[in-house]
């Protein structure tokens, strides 16, 4: 067994298994099915492929769904570290021109289609202004970071008070804004909520996914 690891180690070219391919079509079969909710997670340790791909998963769902008027099921795009994928000044590398391009169709056309988008970063900052602008709910939790505060501050109009107590939150607790959630316009809530990971679990559990 010790040998055949340090074989497939010495050979990181090797071809996976067929078995282990996804192409990018059978990833969108999976995500316009309606016989139960998936949950796809996407790693890379090449962040221009992992922008790439996604950009490019998701400007072929919107075109799909466009062209022929679809609207379910519906599918969450979450941009996790999102500074890498929507970044607010321009970077050479062109990866990031084309995640962000499809994050602004995400953002502005997608509800149409039934695509939703949430977007999940300590650097709000060095985000593109004009997609951040598109989402009605926003949660803020920590943020070392002064700059970012007040950032978040200006746009919402929070003291920088309110911002720093930010600083001894827990996990589970938040501030909301939402127009649609509390009908109340720019002003931080603070809420607790139970465990993502366990909420999407228990989810996916119920409705056979």
């Amino acid at each position: 067994m010790k040998t055949v690891l340090l074989k497939r180690v010495a050979e990181p070219t090797a071809r996976p298994p067929d078995d282990a391919i996804l192409r990018r079509f059978d990833i969108e079969q999976m995500l316009n099915k309606k016989d139960g909710p998936s949950l796809l997670i996407f790693q890379s340790n090449r962040d221009d492929e992992l922008r790439e791909s996604a950009a490019k998963l998701v400007q072929s769902i919107f075109n799909g769904r466009r062209r022929l008027g679809t609207i379910d099921p519906q599918v969450l795009f979450v941009y996790d570290e999102a500074d890498e994928f929507i970044p607010g000044s321009a970077r050479e590398d062109e990866s990031y021109g084309s995640s962000k391009a499809a994050a602004q169709t995400l953002a502005r056309r997608g509800r149409k289609f039934g695509l939703g988008m949430a977007i999940a970063t300590q650097r709000v900052a060095y985000l593109d202004t004009s997609t951040i602008a598109q989402p009605h709910t926003y949660f803020i939790s920590k943020m070392p970071r002064e700059y970012d505060r007040k950032a978040i501050a200006d746009a919402f109009g929070a003291t920088n008070e309110m911002m720093t107590k930010t600083l001894k939150f827990s996990k589970g607790q938040w501030l909301l804004v939402s127009f649609d959630a509390t009908g109340i316009v720019n002003v931080p809530l603070p809420v607790q909520l139970r465990n993502a990971n366990q909420r999407i679990l228990d989810h996916l559990n119920s409705k056979g996914g």
